[in-house]
């Protein structure tokens, strides 16, 4: 009994000591002293100015200190607010280890720390010196230990077990923007935890992002190489999608509204990590341009599958359903660093009257104004020095196309894009019962595109193609072969109308031209010419037309228009104006053994047409002299007077 009252009491001492020591030696530990040391340590490891507040240790849960009032000063050249500022620094060390020689911090705590990060006009990011100083730190020593990816080291002693960040903001100003262009993540809560260190590292996050939350779990585990294995889920529920447009587009003609949700994973080796991700569109309002728009709750998903690859990724299997239209292909970019793409894709069938909208009689057809909204916008530094480096090239694939009225089907086009420029240097496909074949380019880099088109369509049908292209109240049915080299630029009708350029020849075979004014007016100027010969004929009805044609500045221009029939032929030589619709033609019609000559003046849709008689005027005179020998002179003066001559 004796020995337990003593060994009672040893206890008892033992607390009582333990007690006094927990409330005395903060008073006695004096950190203040070594607050200008740590600031300055700390302040040379990063190479920015720290500012430290008051510092206090405590021992209720383990030894600790405190540290408020953090400050790390922004890089130079980026303002004068600071990159990180963060209400308190909360650390909790292990006793038992640190009897064993071991530091093992059981908690590491970051309240309300607010991180501005700037991406300036130039192109520099305010964080590429803390970035290029923790690279030079992490290249291997030439001798000594060498620490394995994905296993937490014991440094000196030291284990972590867990850190942790409450209340945390990060914001991102990008500044190559105009305007600027501001995300927030906010109410950040990190926790990374580790029970030993053989044990995997444990990551939970949550912050709010956009209005809605972004959510990250996993773990990273030690394998036998030295690649550590992930585990990783990324969440995203109900963000705006107004939040990355700035970001993203840069104004450039795309507007995104509504929500996005998605979900992504990562397993694997960190260098080899397969990724995988669904992403939902349905809830986001999008639009490019005048001629594109998804409505929010319209039908809208992408998943994809990716892998790393050395210095790259590579996307096997992507899958794009928006609206009633599905897309599969496969992207890969060797190497991250310059990127060079290569792609697929590949769709059964793509009807673009459920894409878009239609065009607004000045607009133009959808796809510059589309290519040019979607178009990367590159920074100003990237622009002067000429180009993001950025290349792609693919093929697509499409068995059935449709746009107002016209149907492709077939269709394989070769893409090429590189700093602003699209390639098509092979496109095929069967069109409205015939073939077209197709090379061009367009230049984005304008504010107004420049486009080259060279084209061969054979047999086409072209009724659907008149109605398609709007060009006027009347139609033309008949089988077209057309060879074409054409320039223009901008996105309107005007635009492309007043800058088109270039040359061709056409084909029209079998056909019938309805409601065409201006060949309707010559039909009844020279018809009743033709009449008093005996001959009767349908100018609208022909076996062929052929001609050559060339384009300059909105002016169509041809000297050998021919409209052939059995009964003859009828030849334009002329302009046509793109713009105005002017025309001036002189037409020459060889119908039988008569020649009618006429003057094709005014527009499209009111033609002036004024015959030329100057042969039939002669030969008239001619008959005279022989049926009227005596009197043809008198008759003559007359015939000068009806005719003006």
């Amino acid at each position: 009994m004796r020995v337990l009252k003593w060994a009672g009491l040893g206890i008892g001492g033992i607390l009582l000591l333990v007690l006094l020591a927990a409330f005395s030696l903060p008073a006695l530990v004096n950190l203040e002293r070594y607050r200008g040391i740590l600031a300055s340590r700390a302040g040379k490891a990063l190479g920015r100015e720290v500012t430290l507040g008051a510092l206090r240790v405590s021992l209720w849960g383990g030894i600790g200190a405190e540290a408020k009032g953090i400050q790390i000063a922004q890089a130079a050249g980026f303002g004068s607010q600071p990159f990180l500022t963060a209400e308190t620094l909360r650390v909790r060390v292990q006793l038992l280890p640190l009897l064993r020689g071991q530091v093992k911090v059981s908690t590491a705590v970051l309240e309300r720390p607010h991180i501005r990060v700037l991406h300036a006009r130039d192109g520099r990011w305010s964080v590429n010196d803390l970035l290029n100083a923790h690279a030079a730190s992490s290249q291997p020593k030439l001798s000594g230990e060498v620490v394995r990816p994905g296993k937490v080291p014991s440094v000196g002693g030291l284990l972590l077990s867990e850190i942790a960040v409450r209340n945390g903001e990060i914001t991102l100003q990008d500044q190559t923007r105009s305007p600027g262009v501001t995300l927030t993540l906010s109410d950040l809560d990190l926790s990374v935890r580790q029970a030993s260190v053989i044990a995997p590292v444990e990551i939970r996050s949550r912050a709010r992002i956009g209005g809605g939350r972004i959510e990250a779990t996993g773990r990273i585990s030690a394998s036998d190489t030295d690649d550590p294995l992930l585990d990783v889920r990324l969440g995203l529920r109900e963000v705006e999608a107004a939040a990355w447009q700035g970001l993203l587009f840069d104004g450039r003609g795309m507007t995104l509204s509504g929500t996005l949700s998605a979900d992504l994973k990562a397993t694997g080796p960190v260098t080899h990590a397969a990724v995988s991700g669904n992403l939902n569109l349905k809830p986001m309002g999008i639009q490019a341009g005048e001629t594109f728009r998804k409505a929010a709750g319209e039908e809208a998903n992408l998943r994809f599958e990716a892998r790393r690859e050395d210095q790259g990724v590579n996307l096997p299997n992507v899958s794009l359903t928006l609206k009633e239209v599905k897309v599969d292909g496969s992207l890969r970019i060797p190497d991250l660093r310059m990127p060079r793409i290569t792609f697929t894709a590949t769709s059964p069938k793509v009807d673009l009257d459920r894409l878009l909208r239609a065009p607004s009689p000045s607009s133009a057809w959808p796809g510059i104004a589309v290519a040019h909204a979607a178009a990367p916008a590159r920074p100003a530094a990237e622009a002067r020095a000429g180009g993001s480096g950025v290349e792609a090239r693919g093929r697509i694939t499409i068995g059935d196309l449709r746009y107002r009225g016209l149907a492709w089907s077939g269709v394989q086009a070769d893409i090429r894009y590189q700093d602003g420029v699209v390639q098509f240097p092979d496109l095929r496909a069967t069109f409205m019962n015939g073939k077209v074949a197709a090379k061009g380019e367009v230049d984005l880099r304008p504010r107004a595109p420049r486009i080259a088109v060279t084209a061969r369509l054979d047999n086409v049908a072209t009724e659907p193609l008149v109605q398609a292209l709007a060009l006027g109240p009347w139609t033309l049915r008949s089988a077209l072969s057309f060879d074409s080299t054409l320039s223009f630029v901008g996105f309107s009708t005007p635009q492309i109308l007043g800058s088109a350029a270039g040359g061709g020849s056409l084909l029209l075979t079998d056909g019938r031209l309805i409601g065409y004014r201006p060949l309707d007016r010559l039909s009844e100027v020279i018809s009743p010419f033709l009449a008093s010969q005996g001959i009767r004929v349908r100018l609208d009805e022909f076996e062929q037309v052929s001609g050559h044609y060339t384009l300059d500045k909105g002016i169509l221009r041809t000297k050998d228009l021919t409209l052939t029939k059995t009964e003859g032929t009828v030849t334009a030589a002329g302009s046509l104006g793109l713009l105005d619709s002017s025309l001036n033609f002189d037409v020459v019609a060889n119908l039988g053994r008569t020649t009618v000559e006429a003057k094709v003046t005014g527009t499209t849709s009111q033609p002036i047409v004024l015959p030329k008689l100057g042969r039939l005027q002669r030969k008239i005179e001619t008959e005279l002299d022989k049926a009227l020998p005596d009197q043809g002179k008198s008759l003559k003066d007359l015939f000068k007077g009806l005719f003006g001559r």
